[in-house]
């Protein structure tokens, strides 16, 4: 879970004062919360975070479980100058954002820890195939944007049923990545994520703005790769929208992923031999050797 350092320009590094985390018990969902700061007049950046979200959503539009006082919720709000054509790196700086905070605050303190890393686009992932957590980046308005954050905190995840969430990792209870220190600590544990969270996406966003949105310039392609756990694998892209609606044959794309691009795409060596192809959205799963 190491990602090189960005430079300090933290509240902290600057003397500005830090974003304000609006912490919310049981809410909708903190990309809600955060669109209605917005329409109250509050100017980015700030941050809301919850402790149970009743209709938390991630991307692609699937539900994302948060149980109360398992989990953490948090919404960043964020006004670029940027146009939206050279926005394309902020999805996967928010991802990286969420790996440095987990570095800063819960560490991996033996060799035996799952590393945890990123599925591309932005889902934290451990290396044997468990989420911790997800990513939702939506727009609001011409300027403002919404980098919405999930993360496991305690385990078993269990949905709405009362039934195991397949796939799950959390950091502590059993089962857990990371070292137990009981429920009485679980609060301080998310405060501290929280405050990590918003000074990391601060750091990682204020990068990609000086920058101009080029994530050569501003570091963030050499961070993402060290990270990302997609690099080298063999993979499925299956398309979204409406060209996977009703498709009479396969349109899914399958091949071993070379590289990242530029513009952060994933760079596919297409199974089927016809060669190289970037891949700029679409729902990928991470196949074994010998899965087709």
């Amino acid at each position: 879970m190491d990602v090189p350092a960005l430079p300090d320009t933290s509240a902290e590094g600057t003397g500005a004062a830090s974003p304000r985390i609006h912490r919310l018990g049981a809410v909708r969902s903190t990309q809600d919360e955060a669109s209605a700061l917005l329409r109250a007049g509050h100017a980015p950046p700030f941050a809301v975070t919850a402790t149970r979200q009743t209709s938390g959503r991630g991307r692609l539009g699937r539900a994302f479980a948060s149980p109360d006082g398992a989990s953490l919720a948090l919404t960043f709000a964020h006004r670029t100058s940027l146009d939206p054509a050279r926005r394309g790196w902020f999805p996967l700086a928010a991802g990286l954002a969420a790996v440095a905070a987990l570095g800063r605050v819960v560490p991996a303190a033996a060799a035996g820890e799952q590393r945890i890393g990123l599925k591309w686009p932005n889902d934290l992932h451990t290396a044997d195939g468990r989420k911790l957590g997800g990513i939702l980046v939506e727009a609001r308005g011409g300027e403002d944007l919404l980098l919405g954050i999930g993360l496991n905190l305690r385990g078993p995840i269990l949905d709405e049923d009362g039934e195991p969430v397949p796939g799950a990792a959390w950091l502590r209870g059993e089962a857990g990545l990371r070292p137990d220190a009981g429920p009485a600590e679980d609060r301080g544990l998310r405060e501290a994520l929280e405050e990590a969270l918003v000074a990391a996406l601060g750091e990682e966003l204020a990068a990609l703005e000086s920058a101009q949105g080029d994530g050569d310039a501003a570091g963030t392609r050499d961070r993402y790769t060290m990270t990302c756990l997609t690099l080298g694998r063999t993979v499925r892209v299956d398309p979204l929208g409406e060209a996977a609606a009703g498709a009479d044959v396969d349109l899914a794309l399958r091949g071993t992923v070379l590289d990242v691009d530029e513009h952060g795409r994933l760079v596919l060596d297409r199974a089927d031999g016809e060669g190289r192809i970037a891949v700029d959205v679409g729902d990928v799963r991470h196949l074994r050797a010998a899965a087709s």
